[in-house]
């Protein structure tokens, strides 16, 4: 309601509309019966040039259209006496007073053919005022209201309505309290619950990682969660992430590969020789040589570290009021160390780039079950905000 039509008017202040309706004049948009739109156009060339008589003319007539437009429907609205008509009436004035806004810096606009200024009808600063603090009573009396209800979907939109409350009067009574407490009462609570039910021991510190998960980066418009051990707190909605399988495999070390690797390389000079074994000459007599080489080797043997720590369970939504699963969502995580090295036995000039690189990086330390398990855990936490974020909409409903 408000929101849209100050969404509108914003794009009437920023230009966003004259831009698209550019290629209609004050007057066109006048005779269409477009009044908001020949104001904007006609302002817009009179900031320029204030003697403009032809835009003066549709600006006076499209302004004084659009006022008593506006003057008919508050009339309107008056008459059907409904509560909420205030906020109506109050929408229409906030048109008519941001015009009043565009035209006022201005005037006098004077129009030489009709030897006088242009007139404009504007709503008094009383009933601007009056209009914006009867709809601003309404919307605090009805959010009230709807807060009072105590349902859910009362308590979020008595929070949309003290926004718009808001926009009115920034700091109007209490509405800033009342709004956080429909925040609160609107929102749902989920508690976030890690279970081992694998049969290993947690160590400590997956143990503390897990039941520290940075919960609040879940938090979404409408749902809150936690990770609160006490059961006496009531949660809307619960979601378990359980361990059934929880392993760390041992070190392990094995030869991939092994193989030779061969070069032909430079190893010298020697004569050439003729048929009969003496040394050849050039047309100068010198003896003739020649680059001499050789095939050299280098035995490699390819070595691989493995380790990998495996999570293995489920993170379960339950309805807390009802404990009806909601959904399952699988869990399998794998963690994997892997560390490919090489040693060489032989002339190490026959290796490869490849070798060579895998000769130079040698053999790493394992790192720890407990280093695994909580790389795995960083993993997990992934998962969970994924699966989160993937269903959402189970935990935010009314």
């Amino acid at each position: 309601m408000l929101k849209t039509i100050r969404i509108f008017h914003l794009l009437l202040l920023t230009g966003w509309v004259t831009t698209l309706l550019s290629c209609q004049s004050a007057k066109k948009s006048y005779q269409s019966g477009n009044f908001e739109t020949a104001i904007e156009k006609a302002v817009r060339k009179l900031r320029n040039d204030r003697t403009d008589e032809d835009n003066i003319i549709y600006l006076e007539a499209a302004y004084d259209r659009l006022y008593y437009q506006v003057k008919d429907r508050v009339s309107f609205l008056r008459k059907e006496g409904r509560p909420e008509n205030t906020v109506a009436i109050f929408d229409e004035y906030s048109v008519l007073n941001m015009y009043e806004g565009m035209i006022k810096p201005l005037l006098p606009l004077y129009m030489e053919s009709k030897k006088r200024n242009a007139q404009f009808k504007f709503i008094s600063d009383e009933e601007f005022i009056e209009s914006k603090k009867l709809a601003a009573e309404y919307l605090y009396s009805y959010a009230g209201g709807l807060l009072a209800n105590g349902t859910r979907s009362d308590a979020r939109r008595a929070y949309e309505l003290y926004e718009e409350l808001k926009c009115i009067y920034p700091t109007y009574k209490d509405a800033d309290a009342r709004q956080r407490e429909a925040l609160i009462a609107g929102t749902n609570q989920v508690n976030v619950v890690i279970q081992n039910k694998s049969g290993a021991p947690l160590f400590t510190e997956l143990e503390k990682q897990l039941t520290t998960l940075p919960v609040g980066d879940l938090n979404s418009e409408w749902v809150n969660f936690s990770n609160e051990k006490n059961t006496a707190k009531s949660f809307d909605y619960q979601v378990n992430v359980t361990i059934l399988y929880l392993s760390v495999t041992p070190d392990l070390q094995l030869v991939n590969n092994t193989i030779t690797e061969r070069k032909t390389v430079e190893d010298g000079w020697e004569y050439v020789l003729d048929s009969r074994g003496n040394v050849m000459k050039d047309s100068l007599g010198n003896d003739i040589k020649q680059t001499k080489y050789k095939t050299i080797k280098c035995i490699v043997t390819e070595y691989v570290e493995k380790k990998q720590a495996s999570i293995a369970g489920t993170i379960d939504f339950y309805d807390s009021k009802t404990n009806s699963l909601l959904y399952s969502y699988p869990l399998d995580i794998q963690e994997v160390f892997e560390h490919h090295w090489a040693t060489a036995n032989g002339d190490l000039k026959a290796l490869s780039p490849q070798s060579n690189d895998l000769v130079k990086i040698g053999p790493l330390p394992f790192p720890t079950e407990i280093e695994m398990l909580v790389k795995a855990g960083d993993d997990l936490k992934l998962k969970l905000k994924e699966a989160v974020r993937d269903h959402i909409q189970l935990l935010s409903g009314t």
